[in-house]
Order: structure tokens, then C-alpha cells, then sequence
């Protein structure tokens, strides 16, 4: 099976050469500082931690509770969501009603509460926490410390300290990666262990991509073509796959994209889609409204399963005879095909077959695409300056 990822573009917009000179110079810096071991997020598809004993020690329990929100639950969704289960769930939300309804659904005596946060300081983690930990203790359920394990950075902030007040034990959050970054490390592949994945495949993926771009130009070049959109005042970038399980991913894309670029008055605005079903909610938009937006496009050849679509007696279709996979490609070609009439830029992403190989090398080739165009454009895409500032002001707040 060949696990590249085939892109393909319908530009419809030039590229200017001063922006494959700045993108291919920003790449050059990356791929040096990636050489020195200066990207920890990248270092960590070559750790050989396998994380097994975690897993034995979790896996007995008939349900896992993720607590933690972006970063920390982000990367883990994406990709658990190769592998749909009912044992793993990740709790975002502070809305009282979806508590509510989340824990109420659980029995607490056998239910296992992976806590992830790298500050240790999320206001809406620790109010998880605290909450389930006093539904424990009403529950009088002894020795619950067990049920718990803390991951975060420092020994130190508000969520180790609640972790060794009730004994729990706490893992290492690597302190060098950003909650966005973290989806190769210990944050995002125990879930992906938890449900059954294999992260040697994830990893193998997402070196395969690293190992392309060290060589190649293609990524670079990707990266100039979205900066001559953004020029030609191309703001919105809409990601739009025809695969289910890819619905994840594109939060995990969002929230990569606009904290690591959203700075100095610089940024696109990524906009999820789903095909087919966003074809019936945006589409109209895309091709009606204004012409600011640059269109991805993930397609596979190969679904999993398939349906044989049989016409009823007497009651002739469209679609008799034909595969519910046809009828996807059918949609999927046709609405790129009348975005491409507009002349709107247009990239696809063609897959074989979607897996945790595939998934870790688009994954990665997000965080590579992203990293040079901050570069391109004198951006760290490593903090979020704005978004620290109203944290502040929330805990000042609280504190009154």
C-alpha cells in the first residue's frame, strides 16, 4: 500500500516568486533546526516510549474519561477517531448540563479519569476534576486515587497539587510542547493506545512526511501558494474532507492553525466542512459569496466499507446499481469541479486508504506547513500572546 499523500492543485492563482524564495529560505531554517533536535513536537516521533504500562493499568476499566481541553484532548480525538468505540471519551465541555449528562451515564466505580492539561492551571479541567472527585467521594468509593492519572508538566501548579492531595499519580507532559504540538507525545497516542491503535504506524507516517521534506521542496512550495492567496486577500481556509472519521481532524487543524498564526495582524480563517454533508449547509456560499476563501480537499479511493444501492420494485433511481462509494466520489468530484468553474484556488489530498500511517503523515504535514509559513512571516507558532490575556483576566477575576 503506498501511504504518500497525493496533492493536487487547481490554483487559479499565480505565485509570485518572492514567496517560493521566502517559503523555501523559511523551510531551509526548519529543517536545520529540526536536524540540531531545536523542534521537540518532531523529536517525539522518534521516542520509542510505548507507554504499555499505562495502558495495563487502564485498559481493565469499562470506561475512560479524557479531561482536558484543546491541545490536550485535540491531537488524542483525531486520532481515536480511526478506531470508534464506546470506551473512550473526552469530557471538554463546562457547560453543567453536558457534565451532567456525561457523568451520569458512567458508572464511577469502574471508570478510569486520564486528566491532561501542561500548565496544570486550565480552568475548565480543574473544575472537571473537582467535580468528579467530590462525585467520588459522595459515592464513598474507597482507594479512588487509583482511578486517576494526572498528565502535566510541573510538580507544582493547582492540578498536581489536587493529583498528590488525593494520591494519584502523575506523568510527565513534555514541557518543551506546546498543547497544539503535543499529538506525537504521550497527550495524543495514549488514547490512540487506549482504543486499540498502533502507534509505531502513527509515528512511521509522520517520519515518512518528515523525511520528504528534508529532501523536497514540495511542502515549501505548498506554502508560498497559501501566501499568495493570503495576498490576493484569500482569509478563509476551508478544509474539507470526504472521509467521517476525519471530522476530529479538522478541529485539531483549527485550533493548530489560528493560535500558531492568528498574530500580528496576520492569519486566514480555517473553516470546517464535512463532505457531503456540508455540500447542504456552505456550499452555497462558497460559490455565491465573496471569492476569499482557499479550498482543501481530502479524498480517499478506498472506504473501509461499502453499501450496494438496489432500486425497489417498480421504483426506478438514479442510483440503482451503483455503490454508495461511487455516489461519494460522484459528489466529492462535482463540487470541487464547480468551485474550480468559480476559479476559487483549490487544493486536494488523495488517499488510499485511511489509517494511523496516513493520519500521522497528514498530521505532520499540517505542523510543517504551519511552522514555515510562521516563519515566512516572522511569527513564533509556538505561544498564544492574546489568548494569555484573557486567562488572566479570568483568574483575576476568580480571585475577587
Amino acid at each position: 500500500m503506498n501511504h504518500s499523500l497525493h496533492s493536487q492543485y487547481f490554483l487559479n492563482i499565480s505565485t509570485t516568486k518572492k514567496f517560493l524564495q521566502i517559503c523555501r529560505k523559511s523551510a531551509a531554517i526548519l529543517r536545520s533546526e529540526i536536524k540540531a533536535k531545536k523542534i521537540a513536537a518532531i523529536d517525539e516521533v522518534f521516542s520509542n516510549q510505548d507507554f504499555l504500562e499505562l495502558v495495563k493499568k487502564i485498559s481493565p476499566y469499562q470506561k475512560i474519561l479524557v479531561l482536558g481541553v484543546g491541545g490536550s484532548s485535540l491531537g488524542g480525538k483525531t486520532l481515536s477517531a480511526l478506531k470508534p468505540q464506546n470506551k473512550l471519551e473526552f469530557l471538554e465541555s463546562i457547560d453543567p448540563a453536558t457534565v451532567k449528562n456525561c457523568l451520569s451515564k458512567i458508572d464511577l466505580r469502574n471508570a478510569f479519569f486520564l486528566v491532561i492539561s501542561k500548565s496544570g492551571e486550565t480552568i475548565e479541567t480543574i473544575c472537571q476534576t473537582l467535580i468528579i472527585v467530590d462525585q467520588l467521594h459522595k459515592e464513598k468509593i474507597r482507594n479512588s486515587a487509583k482511578q486517576f492519572l494526572f498528565i502535566t508538566e510541573s510538580q507544582t501548579n493547582s492540578l498536581a497539587k489536587i493529583a498528590k492531595k488525593i494520591g494519584a499519580e502523575i506523568a510527565n507532559h513534555p514541557n518543551k510542547i506546546g498543547g497544539r504540538y503535543s499529538c506525537f507525545s504521550i497527550v495524543g497516542l495514549l488514547p490512540s493506545l487506549l482504543c486499540g491503535l498502533n502507534i509505531k504506524k502513527i509515528r512511521d507516517g509522520a517520519k515518512k512526511t518528515l523525511g520528504e521534506f528534508l529532501s523536497k521542496n514540495e511542502i515549501a512550495d505548498s506554502c508560498a501558494i497559501q501566501l499568495s492567496c493570503y495576498e490576493k486577500n484569500i482569509s478563509g481556509n476551508v478544509i474539507m474532507p470526504y472521509v467521517d472519521s476525519l471530522k476530529n481532524f479538522t478541529d485539531w487543524y483549527r485550533q493548530l492553525w489560528a493560535e500558531s498564526l492568528g498574530k500580528n495582524n496576520f492569519g486566514s480563517t480555517p473553516i470546517n466542512s464535512m463532505g457531503t454533508i456540508d455540500q447542504h449547509s456552505q456550499l452555497q456560499l462558497y460559490l455565491d459569496g465573496p471569492k476569499d476563501k482557499f479550498f482543501t480537499f481530502i479524498t480517499t479511493k478506498n472506504h473501509q466499507n461499502d453499501f450496494a444501492i438496489k432500486d425497489l420494485p417498480d421504483c426506478k433511481t438514479l442510483f440503482g446499481k451503483k455503490k454508495l462509494s461511487q455516489i461519494v466520489a460522484i459528489e466529492q468530484q462535482t463540487t470541487i469541479e464547480v468551485l474550480n468553474r468559480k476559479k476559487l484556488p483549490i487544493r486536494i489530498f488523495e488517499i488510499e486508504k485511511l489509517d494511523e500511517e496516513i493520519l500521522g503523515a497528514l498530521m505532520m504535514r499540517i505542523f510543517l506547513e504551519t511552522i514555515v509559513i510562521a516563519y515566512a512571516k516572522n511569527i513564533n507558532p509556538f505561544d498564544q500572546p492574546a489568548v494569555e490575556l484573557r486567562k488572566n483576566l479570568a483568574k483575576e477575576i476568580l480571585k475577587k
